[in-house]
């Protein structure tokens, strides 16, 4: 029989302690939350909150027995047909999000008002920015890659985001999903993440602060073309206001 590992549901979007419920359901078949957080040492609460997210995904549903539930499995075609109707919701947000796109470029063909503009490059100058940024007030992120990671270090990131949270700069910002792991590290009452569902990962990020949009490049000499424009603004807001709704949690 193939080992079924613990990756493999990760890399399908799933986040760990929710894979680890799924895994230790597969090797009970059948079981109720008892067994499972006796095999997963999970508290109760974590293990019910991601059998409940199995169940919402179609994946698992439960039976009484006994005036217990007793969960189990549902057969493994389930899975496919699942990210199946995923293709076709991430195909049809695509596919709105590129109308939305074009709207805004109509919208900012003809702007008159001032405009300006600057670009950074390389890892100083976009330390720099990220320095500018916390004299700014809340802003709004869209399209943060596992190379923004890569690229940075995380210890920047975790300096960053302190000395954010002194400062009481709230953020919404909507990550890739291959970086959760890190959007759920640093999640709290003024930093809100949500997600751009599996197999969505844009190469580029956008930051909304005030009038500036700022669009960040992370390649190994990472680029920032940094625009300052209320019109400009105003629109990628609109934008990022559709994605968050469409994004998840």
């Amino acid at each position: 029989m193939t080992t079924i590992e613990l990756t493999d549901f990760i890399k399908f979007g799933f986040n760990r302690n929710e894979a680890i419920v799924y895994l230790s359901l597969i090797r009970f078949r059948k079981a109720d939350a008892r067994q499972i957080i006796q095999d997963t040492k999970f508290h109760k609460n974590i293990v019910y909150d991601n059998l409940e997210k199995l169940i919402d995904k179609g994946l698992v549903s439960f039976i009484i027995e006994g005036g217990r539930k007793v969960f189990f499995m549902l057969k493994s075609k389930t899975i496919s047909s699942y990210f199946e109707e995923q293709k076709e919701e991430i195909n049809e947000k695509i596919k709105l999000a590129k109308e939305i796109e074009e709207r805004i470029i109509k919208s900012t063909k003809n702007i008159s008002e001032k405009q300006e503009a600057e670009i950074y490059r390389g890892i100083k100058a976009v330390k720099s920015f990220y320095n500018e940024t916390l004299q700014s007030g809340d802003y709004f992120v869209f399209g943060a890659p596992q190379e923004s990671i890569d690229i940075m270090g995380i210890d920047f990131w975790k300096n960053y985001n302190l000395k954010k949270t002194q400062k009481n700069i709230k953020s919404y910002m909507i990550f890739n999903p291959s970086i959760k792991d890190f959007g759920e590290k640093i999640s709290n009452k003024n930093t809100k993440v949500r997600y751009f569902n599996n197999n969505f990962e844009p190469k580029t990020e956008i930051h909304i602060q005030g009038d500036i949009v700022a669009i960040i490049v992370w390649i190994k000499e990472p680029l920032i073309f940094k625009i300052k424009n209320k019109t400009v603004s105003e629109s990628y807001r609109k934008y990022f206001d559709f994605l968050w709704d469409l994004a998840t949690t």
